[in-house]
């Protein structure tokens, strides 16, 4: 009687339920700013991760400066994609390139940043040990970049206020936004940036985040190098826009303003700053000019307290002015920009 055919035994497979490595979509938002973009995107071509673990997604937001025809030129190694809008600004513009993603994590970079080689490879580590994060990179001004008082008081309140160093019962933590990541999930589950904000989209979605339960891990290797720049009147523009921004974040939650900021806003000197963008705006805006040209002539001599003074109060006048503005007009009224206030 013939043996009976002998049996192949299963071998279990090695790789059976071990997950595949996770990949990250870069989203890059974007307008008018083709040649620091350019950069931004030739450092991502030198990163230590596969090439088929990153891809890179800009949302052009309307640039009339050559953007899209250098990104058409642009050969990197990684998959490279973008979007267009047309001004509907940087929080539609992130979300727009999120919408595009086909990773698991996204990382939201600006389009001012000249990126490590482990950048990635940081980035994904943390989320590969944890799905609940954000994870907040670091982004110091790049060498040369230093030269300014409005990018010297940005990089002096990036340190001080990143992460959850100081975390009160309305504010877990502070998320920066140039430089970060977090699972697509949980972007779609908050519902993206709040694209009604001119400025500050980033702590406000950080907000969202922790309200889902996520923390935040700030990774030293996740480095990249801030080439900041701003001019003067756009510097102006910004710190109006931060303090609008804070009273619309503030009626969102229901917490104070004062919490926003960590800082006071109260005090008699600045309730009095703040009634005269309500009811003198031209002034207001002629005093803000003349700071401005205060900054100037300090960014020329380059006296870097000096630098520094100016641009705190160019900030903190601008500041209280978005602040008093945007408390005093009806809930959802367009306040006027700077150099509209003496307009009729």
């Amino acid at each position: 009687m013939p043996s009976p055919a002998p049996q192949a035994e299963l071998c279990p497979d090695a790789n059976a339920g071990i997950e595949p490595p996770l990949r990250a979509s870069i989203c890059i938002p974007t307008r008018n700013r083709a040649q620091l973009l350019r950069v931004t995107l030739q450092s991502l071509d030198r990163q230590s991760v596969a090439v088929d673990r990153l891809q890179v997604i800009v949302g052009d937001d309307g640039s009339n400066d050559g953007t899209i025809d250098m990104l058409r030129r642009l050969q990197p190694s990684y998959e490279l994609k973008w979007t267009g809008l047309h001004g509907q600004g940087s929080g539609a513009a992130r979300n727009a390139a999120a919408r595009l993603a086909d990773h698991e994590v996204l990382i939201f970079l600006d389009d001012d940043q000249i990126t490590t080689p482990d950048l990635v490879a940081a980035h994904l580590e943390v989320h590969e040990r944890d799905a609940a994060v954000v994870v907040q990179g670091e982004y110091p001004l790049a060498a040369g970049w230093d030269l300014r008082g409005a990018s010297l008081i940005f990089e002096r309140s990036r340190r001080r206020s990143r992460g959850p160093a100081n975390p009160t019962v309305d504010v877990a933590f502070r998320l920066w936004g140039a430089n970060f990541s977090v699972r697509r999930e949980m972007w779609a589950q908050v519902g993206g940036f709040d694209e009604r904000l001119p400025r500050s989209q980033d702590l406000e979605f950080g907000l969202r985040l922790a309200d889902l339960g996520l923390s935040m891990v700030v990774e030293s290797r996740a480095l990249s190098h801030h080439r900041h720049a701003v001019s003067a009147a756009g510097f102006r523009r910004q710190c109006l826009d931060e303090g609008r921004c804070m009273v619309r974040i503030s009626r969102k939650r229901g917490v104070p303003v004062e919490s926003l900021l960590d800082g006071p806003i109260s005090r008699p000197v600045d309730r009095l700053l703040g009634s005269v963008w309500v009811h003198f705006p031209a002034w207001a805006d002629g005093l803000g000019r003349s700071l401005g040209g205060v900054l100037w002539i300090a960014d020329r001599v380059r006296l870097r307290p000096a630098q520094l003074f100016a641009s705190r109060l160019v900030r903190r006048f601008h500041e209280l002015g978005g602040i008093a503005l945007e408390t005093a007009a009806p809930v959802g009224a367009r306040v006027p920009r700077l150099g509209m206030a003496c307009r009729p």
